[in-house]
């Protein structure tokens, strides 16, 4: 685990600037509080910060090799899983790259590749890479954006950071928003553009991007396209491919310097994982494997009031825990624990998220952090394998509208109409929606525009996995815990894109083919179990306390977000009646993230737009 920060110029001295990288060291301090490197040279400043350091770890903190005359530089967050491979790729006289670290070997990947190492790499990851003599910076993300890297472009210095907030902090940057950023903010939040900051002139490097920069100014570089050829192999083909991959995609995260844990719901992703890694005790040093689940006050009454087909997930995950011998960990929260960690989510997410959802996983987090440094989840996985059946029946309507701002109407209401006029929020969603579409060819080649049933699947890989990856390092990295995401392999990604929708639902089943690949790990009722979403807290008192905080915050004088409210109609949506039918997530999720607006307002000092 590791955040790392920096600046560059190709053509100005910044040295008398550098003094600033200690505020930006202290801006990322959650992603690395052990200890930070620095490289300073007139024209790039480098910073990396990491957490516990074992004492066989190597390239701790900035790399810098010299070869056939250059300097090149690299700060490194994340790890690279498919190591061996490249090395035995490079095979070049004289090193030893069993040896080298994972920045270095990607120095050596760059000098003999240039940026086609990009697609050769299999792993988690972002990087700034300086080749002095050329004054060149690359920044670079993994193909799915599990790690954050965000730059701005100030006087033309180039500022990145891990965190939004290692940019925000610097003094030549000053935190505003605008138009476009409010849009992002309202209309799509949690989710948002891919390359959007949210705050003005901040961007991120897009999932499976780099960025290059020099004194020509900066390109942003799509490297992962993928070939979209026809499906050829038969079933049985399919299924000895899919069980390949899904096996050695988890063993490969399995490794670290310490064993990991995981996540455990009882549902089939966290299941699978955890009954393969038990599979392979080896790779746990033959310890005993830890899991966790969450879980909330009285659940299980409210759950069975609201329906929706769905169970507790306690029998489950005992059942799980008993066949694969596990060792597992109940973490059970309050509405009191939850109104408490509502601002500390937002800060770790750097902007207002999904409040619950949020709060709930970065209190987990803290538990797990106190007895392991990383933690295997199952995250992400309807994404990856394009079973997000919830999308797929919004796109088949044909409605031009993403299926996430589906509350958008209620959400609009409570603001202003000067507000509303100005950020057309009907108009920004079918933008972004045509924008998507737009994008879509250049990711596919072979492909000139994209079919109906592949619309959920690519919309799920451009506007919902971010998100999820995002939240999910962010939770976990403000408490010093690295969460892995064995599904989130390119080569899963790229094998599953081309399988036709109807062998994916094999047996006419969500997830048909992917539960007929892992038989025999799992017993049928898990493998067929109807998947439960991520806990979501369902009682009444947390929605009386939520709506007395909310009635303090925009009621207070001093509150930014307060005169951008439409004070009516907002309290009166507070003084009705706790909420008790299925609205009742979306009307709490947006108090909460109301709440968590005001403070990102106030943290960043936004008082007009």
């Amino acid at each position: 685990m590791a955040g790392i920060a920096g600046m560059v110029s190709p053509t100005d001295d910044i040295l008398q600037k550098s003094v600033n990288i200690c505020a930006m060291s202290e801006a990322i301090r959650s992603r690395g509080s052990s200890g930070a490197g620095h490289f300073i040279s007139p024209h790039a400043v480098f910073l990396r910060r990491t957490g516990p350091i074992s004492q066989t770890s190597k390239g701790s903190f900035v790399s810098e090799l010299v070869v056939e005359g250059k300097t090149y530089i690299l700060t490194l967050d994340g790890t690279i899983f498919n190591k061996r491979e490249i090395s035995s790729e490079l095979n070049l006289a004289g090193v030893d790259y069993n040896a080298l670290s994972c920045s270095e070997l990607l120095i050596y990947a760059y000098i003999k590749w240039k940026e086609d190492f990009l697609n050769k790499l299999n792993g988690s990851f972002s990087f700034a890479l300086w080749i002095q003599e050329d004054n060149i910076l690359i920044l670079a993300r993994d193909h799915f954006g599990t790690k954050p890297l965000y730059y701005t472009i100030t006087d033309r210095i180039l500022i990145f950071a891990s965190d939004i907030r290692g940019i925000t902090c610097h003094p030549l940057f000053e935190a505003a928003l605008d138009v476009e950023g409010l849009s992002e903010l309202i209309c799509l939040s949690p989710r948002h553009t891919p390359g959007c900051g949210v705050i003005k002139g901040i961007h991120q490097v897009r999932p499976g991007h780099f960025l290059h920069f020099s004194s020509n100014g900066p390109k942003s570089v799509r490297y992962w396209i993928m070939d979209k050829p026809e499906h050829e192999d038969d079933l049985v083909k399919t299924l000895e491919t899919i069980r390949e991959l899904v096996i050695d995609s988890v063993k490969r995260q399995m490794k670290s310097d310490a064993p990991p844990c995981g996540l455990l719901s009882g549902g089939l992703y966290s299941s699978l994982i955890t009954a393969i890694v038990t599979d392979n005790p080896a790779l746990l040093n033959n310890n005993t494997y830890n899991t966790w689940s969450l879980d909330f006050e009285r659940s299980s009454r409210y759950l069975r009031q609201r329906g929706g087909g769905f169970d507790s997930d306690t029998p489950w995950i005992r059942w799980v825990c008993r066949r694969a011998g596990t060792r597992h960990h109940y973490i059970i929260l309050s509405p009191s624990d939850m109104i408490e960690s509502l601002l500390e989510a937002e800060e770790a997410r750097g902007i207002p998220g999904m409040p619950d959802s949020d709060a709930s996983l970065l209190l987990l987090c803290r538990e797990i952090r106190k007895d392991f440094s990383t933690v295997l989840s199952g995250d992400c996985s309807d994404e990856i394998f394009g079973t997000n059946i919830r999308a797929s029946e919004h796109f088949l309507s044909g409605r031009k509208r993403l299926p996430w701002s589906s509350n958008l109407a209620e959400k609009i209401s409570v603001f202003k109409n000067d507000i509303i006029d100005m950020i057309k929020p009907y108009e920004f969603i079918e933008k972004c929606y045509e924008e998507a579409l737009a994008d879509y060819p250049k990711f596919a080649v072979c492909d000139n525009h994209l079919r109906k049933e592949y619309e959920s699947q690519w919309f799920s890989l451009y506007w919902n996995l971010p998100c999820l990856l995002d939240r999910l390092d962010r939770m976990s990295m403000a408490c010093g815990l690295e969460a892995r995401v064995p599904f989130c392999d390119v080569r899963i990604t790229n094998y599953f894109w081309n399988i036709p929708q109807e062998l994916k639902r094999l047996n006419n089943l969500d997830r048909g083919l992917l539960r007929e690949a892992l038989r025999g790990f799992l017993p049928s009722d898990i493998l067929e179990r109807k998947k439960a979403p991520f806990p979501r807290i369902l009682d009444p008192d947390y929605e009386v306390k939520l709506k007395n905080l909310l009635f303090e915050t925009v009621f207070d004088p001093y509150s930014p977000v307060k005169y951008m409210m439409n004070l009516k109609t907002l309290e009166s949506m507070i003084k009705q009646q706790p909420n008790t039918s299925k609205s009742f997530l979306s009307r709490t999720q947006l108090y909460g993230w109301i709440i968590q607006l005001n403070h990102f307002l106030r943290m960043n000092g936004i008082t007009t737009f």
